[in-house]
C-alpha cells in the first residue's frame, strides 16, 4: 500500500467513522418517512422581554391573499407560513418550483415585520453540488410544533435532483421572539458508491436586488468572479453572509453557520451558496447541516451583522460583539444619512500603518447608514482594531479613522464628512407657467461637467460602479444613479459638490431644458426652473408603447413599484407590457394611488425566463438555458404559484408556447422572442439563439446545422408549436448600437427566409437609471385602409396586440418614422384613386406607378443625420444629412420634420424576384460592417467614433450610449404576381 493509498483510506475512514456516529441523530442514516431532524442552533436563546411571544403557522389558503403588498411577496396557496412578532417566513409547497429550485421548499418570503420594513428576498434553496441534478427535489411536508410547544416547524422530505437514492430531510422553525428561522437539512447516502458532497443553501440574489456581503480579505460586497468551470477561484469560508437591501422596504439579512462553525462556498451578485465543507460521504452515510437564517429591518447591513455576531456568540462560544457608536457630522451639523446616499460607513481591517488603496487588501466587517440625527451604531468583533471609512455618494467623503476595541463599548465621537450641496429645482410642463401642474411627471438628470466632481468612480463600496454622480443605489429608489423623478414637478435633492449640467426631460417626445450649476461642499444652489414642453409629434392614432419592462416583482430588479410606475409616466409611454422574470405583474394598485390609471394603460404579462441549465449543444462543455420570452396578454392568479405563469425550466421555447397557449386572455396573445443574442450572465443563456449557435449567414432549413435543426423542432405539447414560432422578435433591446446592428442582422436573415416576424423595439429596463424607460420603444400605426381603426385604443388590448403581431408599428430611439407606399388604381367606374399601405406582414402587390413616402419629425434635441431604405437587407438608398434637422437649438420648442417620395421601382432596380423593404433613420450608419467568427456585426471605427459625436451630448446625457435611431416594419412586395417568395440569403 502507498502512502497515497494510506491517506485516503484514513480521510474515508474517518469521514465514515464522523458519519456513522451521526446516524443515530435525525435523517443523516436515511429518511424511513418518520424520522425528524432535531431543532437546529440549540444553543440559541432569546429572551422575549415585553413582546407578546405571538408565533402561529398555517398552510395557505385563498382567503390569507395577497400575504402582503410588497412585490418580491411570492406567497400563495398551499405554501407554509410561519411567523412571530419579528418576521415572516413563506415556505413553498413542494409543488411550487421557482428559481433555481427544481421543487418547493424554498423559502421564497423572508419579510423583517415593522416600520418600513419588508421581504426582500427572491429564494433560499438547498442542493448538494453545483450542478442541475445536486439540487434537492422536495415531494413531502409535514408540519410540527405549535404555539403551546413553544415552535412551529415544517419538515420537507425528498432527495437530489438526479439521484433519489440520496436524500434529504429539511426542517424549517420559527420561535417566539426569534429575528430569524432555524433550519437542519440531513443527507443520506443512499447510493452504493462514495460522493463528494456540498450540502448549501442557494441564496438566489438576481444580480440587481439585496447586495450580499462576506467578511473576508478583498471581499465585503465585492467578490471574486465566478466561473462555473473553475469554482475554486471563487471558493471561501466565512462565519456568515449578509446582505442588504437596496431600495425600500428597508431590510438586512444574514446566514449563520451552527454546525459547522464556518460556511463554506462561494458569493456573487447572482447566486451565493453557503454550507458544509465538501466531504465524501460513504455508502450509507451522511451528512448534516444547521443554521439560522436572520431577517431584521433597517437601514444599511448594520442590523444583520450585528443579530449574526450575536448568534456566533451564542452558538460558538465567541466573545460577544463590541457596539460602536459615533455621530457624522459636517460643520459640527450632524447628517442624515438618508439609506446611505448623503452618508455611510464602511468598518474594516487593518487598521494601522498606510490604509490599502487597493480593497483586495482589505477585509470589511460591517456598514452602518447614520439615523437622520447623524447617529449611528454598529456591532463588531471584540479584541480588534479597525479603519471606518466615510462615504457619501458612492465615494469617500473625509479621512478614514482608526480606533481599538476591547470588549467594552465604545463612542468614537464625531466623524467629520464633508457637507453635501442641496439643489432645489421646479419642471414646468409650458412656458410661463407660475407653478407646476399637481400631476407633474418628470425626470431630472445630473452630468458633470469636467472633472469638477471628487475624483473617483462611485460604486456600492466597489459593487455597481459606474454612475457620476450617485445620487443614490442604481437599482433602488429615487434618486438613483443621477437621475430623480417627480410627481408635481419640484425636486429637492441632496448632492456631491461639483459643477453640472441639469437636465429635465419628460421623454423624447417633448422638449429638453438644461441649466448648469456650481455648488461647494454645504451649499445651496439658487433654485432652478426649467420647462419641458408636450411637443405634437406622433401621427393621428399612434401609440407608443413599451413591451419588456421590469420592476421588483423580478429577481433581478429592485426598484419600488411607485417609481417604476413614475418613470413609466415620466417618459410619455401610453402602454407598457408589464413582464416581470415568470410573474405577473398589474402595477394597479400604484396607479390607483397616483390617481394615473387614466394616463397609462399596463398589460400584464411574463417574461419566461430560464435558470437552470440543462439542453446540450454540441462543442459547449456547459448546458444551456434556453430564454428568453415575452408571453402578454396574461391575467394575475395570486392564488397560484408564480402567478399562474407555468414552471419555465427544461424546456424549449416551443414548449413553453404550448404551456402558454390557453392562458392569454384574448384569443391570441403574443409570443416575443427577446434579446436574440444576449450574453450569458453566470452560464444563464439569456440569448436563445446565441445559445443555440445560430449564425445568420446559414439557412434555416432541416439539417443544414444544429441551430436549425433546434428551430425547426416542434419539442412537444399540446400547441405542437416549433421553437422558431414567436410573433415578434425584439431587434432593439436597450439602448446598446452594437445589440441593435446584432439583433438587426437576425431579422434580415429571418425576412430573407421567408419567416415573417414583427419587429419590436424594447427597453428591458430593470431600474431608473441603468436601462431608460422607453428608450426604444415601439410606435403603433392604424391601419390607413380602415376608417374605424383610426380610434385605435391601446386599452383595446387584443385589437392593439394585433397590429403588433401584424407589424403595423415602428421601433424608436427618439425619432418619429412614418413610412406609407401610396399606389394609383382605377376603381371599376373608371376613377383613379389611390391606394395607401402601411408597413405590414401581409403581401402587397404594387404598381410601376407606387411611390414611397417618408415622414421622419423628431424633438429638437434628437439629432437625425440619415435616412436609409433597405431592400433585402441591402441599403439601395440613402438621404443624408437632411437639411430640416440640421443646426436645431437642442434646448428650443422648434421641432423638425422632413418628408421625402421616392418612386418604388427605383429602389428595386437590382431585385430579380420579390423583397421586403423597411426605412430606417436617425443616426449615420456604415453600409456595411466587419463581422465575427459567429457572422453578427461589428461596429466600425466610423461607428464609434459616430457615438463621442458632441451633436449627441445632450441626447446621451439622457440615453447614455445610444444612437437616435427608428426603423419601420418591413413591406413584403409581391412584385411576379404569384405568390410572394422569399428572396433567400445574400
Amino acid at each position: 500500500m502507498t502512502n497515497r493509498d494510506a491517506a485516503a483510506l484514513a480521510i474515508l475512514s474517518a469521514t465514515a467513522a464522523f458519519a456513522a456516529g451521526c446516524r443515530r441523530d435525525g435523517c443523516v442514516g436515511g429518511d424511513d418517512g418518520t424520522c425528524e431532524p432535531p431543532a437546529a442552533c440549540t444553543a440559541l436563546q432569546y429572551a422575549c422581554g415585553p413582546l407578546s411571544g405571538a408565533l402561529s403557522q398555517k398552510q395557505l389558503t385563498e382567503s390569507d391573499l395577497p400575504l402582503s403588498s410588497e412585490p418580491k411577496t411570492r406567497a400563495t396557496v398551499g405554501d407554509f407560513l410561519l411567523q412571530n412578532d419579528l418576521v415572516r417566513v413563506v415556505v413553498s409547497d413542494p409543488s411550487h418550483p421557482s428559481d433555481l429550485a427544481p421543487t418547493g421548499g424554498a423559502i421564497i418570503d423572508l419579510a423583517p415585520l415593522g416600520t418600513g420594513s419588508g421581504d426582500q428576498i427572491n429564494s433560499i434553496y438547498q442542493a448538494a453540488g453545483l450542478l442541475p441534478r445536486d439540487a434537492v427535489h422536495y415531494d413531502r411536508v409535514e408540519e410540527h410544533g405549535g404555539p403551546a410547544e413553544g415552535f412551529v416547524a415544517v419538515v420537507f422530505r425528498g432527495h437530489l435532483e438526479g439521484d433519489s437514492r440520496v436524500t434529504v430531510v429539511t426542517r424549517y422553525e420559527l420561535r417566539p421572539c426569534e429575528p430569524g428561522v432555524r433550519v437542519r437539512s440531513d443527507l443520506y447516502n443512499g447510493a452504493p458508491d462514495p460522493n463528494t458532497l456540498y450540502l448549501a443553501d442557494g441564496m438566489f440574489w438576481g444580480d440587481n436586488s439585496a447586495a450580499p456581503f462576506v467578511p473576508g480579505i478583498g471581499l465585503g460586497f465585492r467578490a471574486p468572479a465566478l466561473d462555473l468551470t473553475n469554482i475554486s477561484s471563487a471558493w471561501g469560508e466565512w462565519p456568515f453572509v449578509a446582505a442588504r437591501s437596496q431600495a425600500p422596504p428597508d431590510a438586512a439579512y444574514a446566514i449563520v453557520p451552527c454546525d459547522p462553525g464556518q460556511s463554506a462556498g462561494f458569493n456573487s451578485t447572482t447566486l451565493t451558496a453557503a454550507g458544509v465543507p465538501l466531504v465524501t460521504t460513504l455508502p450509507g452515510d451522511g451528512i448534516h447541516f444547521e443554521r439560522f437564517i436572520i431577517g431584521v429591518p433597517g437601514q444599511g447591513l448594520a442590523p444583520a451583522v450585528s443579530e449574526a455576531l450575536n448568534v456566533r456568540t451564542m452558538v460558538h462560544g465567541e466573545t460577544g460583539p463590541v457596539k460602536v457608536k459615533g455621530r457624522v457630522v459636517a460643520g459640527g451639523t450632524p447628517i442624515d444619512g438618508q439609506s446611505g446616499r448623503a452618508a455611510s460607513l464602511l468598518f474594516y481591517e487593518p487598521a494601522f500603518g498606510p490604509d490599502p488603496d487597493d480593497l483586495a487588501r482589505r477585509r470589511p466587517w460591517s456598514e452602518a447608514v447614520p439615523g437622520p440625527d447623524g447617529v449611528f451604531s454598529v456591532a463588531l468583533p471584540a479584541d480588534r482594531a479597525y479603519r471606518v471609512q466615510p462615504y457619501a455618494f458612492g465615494l469617500p467623503a473625509g479621512p478614514a479613522t482608526s480606533f481599538l476595541v476591547a470588549r467594552d463599548d465604545v463612542d468614537i465621537g464625531d466623524l467629520t464628512l464633508a457637507a453635501s450641496a442641496h439643489l432645489k429645482a421646479t419642471v414646468l410642463t409650458a412656458p410661463g407657467q407660475s407653478a407646476p401642474d399637481p400631476m407633474t411627471y418628470a425626470e431630472l438628470v445630473l452630468v458633470p461637467i469636467g472633472g469638477t466632481t471628487a475624483s473617483g468612480e462611485s460604486s456600492l463600496y466597489g459593487l455597481f460602479p459606474g454612475c457620476s454622480p450617485m445620487l443614490g443605489p442604481p437599482h433602488g429608489a429615487s434618486p438613483a444613479c443621477n437621475r430623480a423623478l417627480t410627481t408635481n414637478g419640484k425636486f429637492d435633492l441632496l448632492i456631491p459638490a461639483g459643477q453640472y449640467n441639469v437636465y429635465a426631460t419628460r421623454g423624447p417626445f417633448a422638449t429638453l431644458d438644461r441649466a448648469q450649476i456650481i455648488v461647494t461642499a454645504g451649499m445651496e444652489a439658487p433654485p432652478i426652473t426649467l420647462v419641458s414642453q408636450s411637443l405634437a409629434l406622433l401621427p393621428a392614432g399612434v401609440f407608443s408603447g413599451d413591451f419588456h419592462v421590469h420592476g421588483a416583482a423580478s429577481f433581478d430588479s429592485s426598484i419600488p413599484d411607485q417609481d417604476r410606475v413614475i418613470s413609466f409616466l415620466s417618459a410619455g409611454v401610453d402602454l407598457v407590457v408589464a413582464t416581470d422574470h415568470n410573474v405577473v405583474t398589474t402595477y394597479a394598485d400604484t396607479l390607483a394611488a397616483l390617481g394615473a390609471a387614466d394616463r397609462l394603460t399596463v398589460v400584464p404579462g411574463t417574461e419566461q425566463t430560464p435558470n437552470i441549465p440543462w439542453f446540450a449543444v454540441p462543442g459547449e462543455d456547459l448546458p444551456k438555458t434556453l430564454g428568453h420570452f415575452n408571453f402578454w396578454p396574461l391575467a394575475q392568479h395570486i392564488e397560484q404559484a408564480r402567478d399562474g405563469v407555468p414552471w419555465g425550466e427544461l424546456r424549449e421555447p416551443g414548449q413553453m408556447m404550448d404551456d402558454v397557449d390557453g392562458l392569454f386572455t384574448v384569443d391570441t396573445g403574443v409570443r416575443q422572442l427577446n434579446h436574440p443574442f444576449a450574453e450569458s450572465k453566470l452560464e444563464r443563456d439569456q440569448g436563445f439563439m446565441r445559445a443555440i449557435g445560430y449564425d445568420p449567414r446559414k439557412p434555416i432549413v432541416a439539417g443544414a446545422s444544429f441551430a436549425a435543426d433546434v428551430l425547426l423542432r416542434a419539442p412537444g405539447g399540446p400547441g405542437g408549436h416549433r421553437n422558431i414560432d414567436w410573433d415578434t422578435q425584439e431587434v432593439m433591446t436597450g439602448a446598446s448600437p452594437a445589440n441593435w446592428l446584432r439583433y438587426r442582422a437576425l431579422w434580415f436573415s429571418m425576412l430573407s427566409q421567408g419567416f415573417m416576424r414583427a419587429g419590436t423595439a424594447n427597453s428591458d429596463t430593470h431600474s431608473l437609471s441603468l436601462e431608460q424607460i422607453g428608450y426604444p420603444r415601439n410606435l403603433v400605426f392604424p391601419d390607413p385602409n380602415d376608417t374605424s381603426d383610426a380610434r385605435l385604443d391601446p386599452r383595446d388590448v387584443a385589437r392593439f396586440d394585433d397590429h403588433v403581431r401584424r407589424g403595423r408599428m415602428v421601433g424608436t430611439t427618439g425619432p418619429i418614422l412614418a413610412v406609407t407606399i401610396t399606389d394609383p388604381s382605377t376603381t371599376p367606374d373608371g376613377k383613379t384613386t389611390t391606394i395607401t399601405r402601411a408597413p405590414a406582414l401581409q403581401p402587397i402587390t404594387v404598381s410601376d406607378a407606387a411611390q414611397l413616402n417618408i415622414t421622419v419629425s423628431a424633438a429638437p434635441w434628437i439629432p437625425v443625420t440619415e435616412f436609409r431604405v433597405i431592400v433585402n437587407g441591402a441599403i439601395v438608398k440613402t438621404i443624408e444629412n437632411p437639411a430640416e434637422f440640421a443646426n436645431l437649438d437642442h434646448l428650443g420648442a422648434q421641432s423638425a420634420k422632413a418628408t421625402r417620395s421616392f418612386p418604388l421601382a427605383s429602389l428595386l432596380e437590382k431585385v430579380n424576384g420579390d423583397a421586403w423593404l423597411i426605412v430606417e433613420a436617425g443616426s449615420a450608419l456604415d453600409a456595411a460592417h466587419a463581422v465575427d467568427a459567429e457572422g453578427l456585426p461589428i461596429l466600425s471605427d466610423k461607428d464609434l467614433q459616430a457615438l463621442s459625436d458632441a451633436s449627441l451630448d445632450d441626447y446621451h446625457a439622457i440615453v447614455p450610449g445610444a444612437w437616435p435611431m427608428a426603423f419601420s416594419n418591413p413591406f413584403f412586395l409581391n412584385l411576379d404576381g404569384g405568390g410572394w417568395q422569399a428572396p433567400g440569403l445574400p
